[in-house]
């Protein structure tokens, strides 16, 4: 018996790390070859970002306004750029259920439902910065640097987790048919 085989095949979990970290260098060097070659033809997910972003938030409250890429509220102003759209964050979420064992159909499904769930996360940590800048620049500084870097990791752990106990293994057993 092969000693390579063998050990992957008896261990789940390095299979998982070996493919996701694989998949994120992939992810990244594509995303930043990406970003690069094609930044005018991405304005419009930044523009969208933003929109979303400031129409959110002008439910809630008055004061804001949205100028392409650029939300101001109560004259804080900040202006959404490739790294604010969660496109990369989604593609991560989407490595990780990759390179999951799981089928491919529970993979469609976690990557049609997990990717708008980190974008509508991120909308509400894009408001949160905008509302933490409004009262000082030190906490949207402090919130922007530390607190949602944090925070987007535990998000699309999240939401990843949440597809792997929900989607894969939310195995339908028959009904009990006691009465």
């Amino acid at each position: 018996m092969n000693p390579k085989t063998s050990l992957l095949a008896n261990r789940p979990a390095i299979k998982f790390i070996l493919k996701f970290l694989i998949l994120l260098i992939l992810v990244g060097i594509l995303y930043s070859q990406f970003i690069t070659s094609y930044h005018e033809q991405t304005l419009w997910m930044m523009n969208a970002t933003a929109a979303i972003a400031g129409k959110s938030l002008s439910i809630f409250s008055s004061g804001v306004s949205i100028q392409d890429a650029r939300v101001t509220y109560r004259g804080f102003q900040v202006e959404i750029i490739d790294e604010c759209t969660g496109f990369f964050e989604a593609l991560i979420f989407v490595a990780a259920v990759l390179a999951f064992a799981a089928p491919i159909k529970k993979k469609i499904l976690g990557i049609a439902l997990g990717v708008p769930a980190i974008y509508i996360l991120n909308i509400i940590r894009i408001i949160f910065l905008l509302l933490a800048g409004s009262v000082s620049q030190r906490l949207f500084d402090f919130m922007h640097l530390y607190f949602w870097q944090g925070t987007l990791i535990l998000m699309i752990s999240a939401v990843w987790i949440a597809w792997i106990y929900l989607v894969v293994y939310n195995e339908k057993k028959p009904a009990d048919i006691s009465a």
